[in-house]
């Protein structure tokens, strides 16, 4: 019997008949002879409101406590799953992140996951019973206090599960019918890209593509677990995301992240790790920023750069002198609505910058700076033209030429 693990985002739990629709395909898959394991996120929007209740009765949520009220959403879900799996006639069986044994560290609101120990699953699957989990929560052993693993973390669930539970096939369904070259509602001509690496689609998720949680993607790549993202909408194929090939496209896809805030702090470490502190200070104080750069030029001189929301950069600035902790004194600089388009690819270098630059000049999109690495050319442009940008490099990268006749 070979082991399945699905994977249902927000909008595809979104209501009573959505849930039943997923419990369909659940059944399908059963009644197939296939174990299955079905991971959920929260109903539609129901973290954001949570959250947003949280902040209307706190100015400054406590952290453990957040973490608390925001893990109501996926049991909600999985047990309405649950419940509905039953009506169709198939044994199911409903788990908490921590009565799944996913054990993480003590970082709330977006704690890692460090081992995961599956026999209560493993016991309900041998009985033939579909499992249904709670995504995006976990338990840390020592406190045995609740935790989340940030947002979008039930793709991380799912793909920890498949790599402990292994060999196993892990399916992610969303709202959309798979990875696409660009985003589709900026760049109309844009088509889902068959099959990825790794490498590329980790990339893609931490520089804006929102069909996929970036730890999810690194986590696939190190246990060598296939993933394949479908809609669960339609029966189309999706994207298939496994090892690298040993040579393929040059440029796959444009990501791009708007209206975000950038931080940079400059400065001379005053001792060894002074700079590898304040970073980790940071990550503990304010989990969501997103260490983007960290370079060490001539000497002891340090520049740092963090990616995030306003409220996220606004709070880092008020409390810089704090995290920073004691040594030689850094500058902060801090700048919002900034927008990032980056081509990803592999192999990336002088001929594909050059292409790119020219299809930005081409549409009249100033440059405001670039950053490029082995898989990606990251553009920063002005404020406004982020879409203007997606859509320049899209047609001049990833859209065939017309053909006359």
């Amino acid at each position: 019997m070979s082991l399945v693990v699905h994977k249902y985002g927000g909008t595809s739990v979104a209501g009573p008949e959505r849930i039943r629709s997923v419990a369909q395909r659940a059944a399908r898959v059963r009644q197939a002879g296939h174990g299955l394991i079905v991971v959920v996120s929260a109903m539609g929007r129901t973290t954001d409101e949570l959250i947003q209740l949280a902040h209307e009765v706190s100015s400054r949520p406590d952290r453990r406590e957040l973490d608390m009220l925001l893990t109501v959403g996926e049991r909600i879900t999985m047990a309405l799953l649950a419940m509905a799996l039953h009506d169709l006639g198939i044994e199911a069986l409903s788990f908490t992140g921590s009565q799944s044994g996913i054990l993480t560290d003590s970082r709330h609101n977006a704690a890692r996951i460090v081992a995961v120990k599956p026999d209560r699953i493993r016991a309900e699957l041998d009985r033939g019973r579909v499992v249904i989990v709670a995504g995006f929560q976990g338990v840390n052993p020592e406190t045995r206090d609740i935790t989340t693993l940030g947002r979008g973390g039930s793709d991380t669930t799912a793909v920890a599960l498949a790599a402990t539970l292994g060999p196993a096939i892990c399916e992610i369904y969303t709202d959309v019918s798979g990875v696409y070259t660009a985003d589709p509602r900026v760049a109309s001509h844009a088509r889902v890209i068959p099959r990825l690496g790794y490498r590329v689609c980790s990339t893609l998720a931490h520089l804006g593509s929102r069909v996929l949680h970036a730890r999810c993607v690194d986590l696939a790549a190190r246990h060598h677990v296939p993933l394949t993202v479908r809609s669960s909408f339609d029966e189309l194929p999706g994207t298939f995301i496994g090892e690298d090939d040993m040579e393929g496209p040059s440029i796959e896809a444009i990501a791009h992240r708007d209206d975000v805030s950038i931080a940079i702090a400059e400065g001379n470490a005053g001792g060894r790790g002074e700079a590898r502190g304040m970073i980790e200070s940071v990550a503990e104080a304010l989990p969501e920023l997103e260490l983007i750069a960290h370079e060490q030029t001539a000497g002891q001189h340090h520049a740092i750069v963090w990616l995030g929301s306003r409220a996220d950069v606004d709070a880092l600035q008020t409390r810089f002198r704090e995290l920073r902790g004691p040594g030689m004194e850094w500058r902060l600089e801090v700048e919002h609505d900034t927008a990032f388009v980056s081509v990803v690819g592999l192999g990336l270098g002088a001929i594909e910058a050059a292409r790119a630059e020219a299809a930005l000049e081409k549409s009249g999109i100033p440059i405001v700076a670039l950053r490029t690495t082995a898989t990606a050319l990251i553009f920063r442009v002005g404020k406004g033209r982020c879409t203007d940008a997606v859509r320049a490099l899209h047609a001049g990268l990833l859209e065939p030429i017309p053909v006359r006749v």
